[in-house]
């Protein structure tokens, strides 16, 4: 997946960006988009702990955290953040920030949830249908659910109105955060100084759907590989078998 990073980011596809204006970041946004980068690269721990803490209590920012983790990526490469701080800032802002985000919907969102869910179609059948699928797949929800973007906040949300356990909780956030972070740090960390490339070419907004989809893409790659293989492997010996 890496090189395929390294090829989007040739001279010429970040001169001449590929993507039609209405896909990019509008003019007003890469100011506040400039400072909250700036502010990690000032404050590298602090700083990665906060924005992420913040994005996890439902805080709108301008560029979201896997735009500031790929920065704390670049960091790491220079030397200017150790990689177990900016792990332990990443995994300590999310478990912290979402905590909170449960403890008050686990007060106040089954309320809110069955006094407004209609407006956003969320009838009573729905949320007994969602309610037991948390009860069945919760920890499994949370773990891989918040790896898409713009679901962490919701998922915590629904996690304290739902009732799941304030350990399982806890425990599912740190295994998808811990997962988050070494994703996002180690390709800000391979890209180095083309992570300000990449920020240039793909709209902040974007770049965390894109990732995703270029890490399915390699994924199914590998594994119909690996299922073409093992297919290979049992022909060969009845191959033989037959020539003799």
């Amino acid at each position: 997946m890496l090189s395929l990073v390294h090829l989007l980011l040739s001279h010429q596809l970040v001169a001449h960006n590929p993507l039609p204006s209405w896909l990019l970041s509008p003019d007003w946004l890469r100011p506040p988009e400039r400072a909250l980068r700036r502010f990690v690269m000032a404050h590298p721990g602090p700083g990665l702990y906060l924005l992420i803490f913040s994005e996890e209590i439902g805080i709108p920012l301008p560029i979201p955290g896997d735009v500031v983790i790929m920065s704390a990526g670049y960091l790491i490469s220079i030397g200017s953040l150790p990689y177990p701080l900016a792990v332990l800032a990443i995994i300590g802002g999310s478990i912290n920030g979402s905590f909170l985000n449960y403890c008050l919907s686990r007060r106040y969102g089954r309320r809110f949830l069955h006094r407004f869910g209609h407006h956003f179609g969320l009838t009573a059948g729905r949320l007994s249908r969602a309610e037991r699928s948390f009860a069945r797949w919760g920890k499994w929800a949370l773990i891989f659910g918040r790896l898409i973007p713009g679901t962490r906040v919701i998922l915590s949300a629904f996690s304290g109105a739902f009732g799941v356990k304030p350990r399982t909780f806890v425990l599912s956030v740190a295994v998808s955060s811990a997962i988050w972070a070494l994703v996002f740090l180690e390709l800000g960390r391979q890209l180095g100084r083309r992570t300000f490339a990449l920020f240039r070419l793909v709209p902040a907004h974007l770049l965390p759907w894109i990732v995703g989809a270029m890490a399915i893409v390699v994924i199914g790659h590998h594994l119909l590989e690996r299922r073409r293989a093992q297919a290979e492997a049992r022909r060969d010996p009845e191959a033989n078998l037959l020539n003799s």
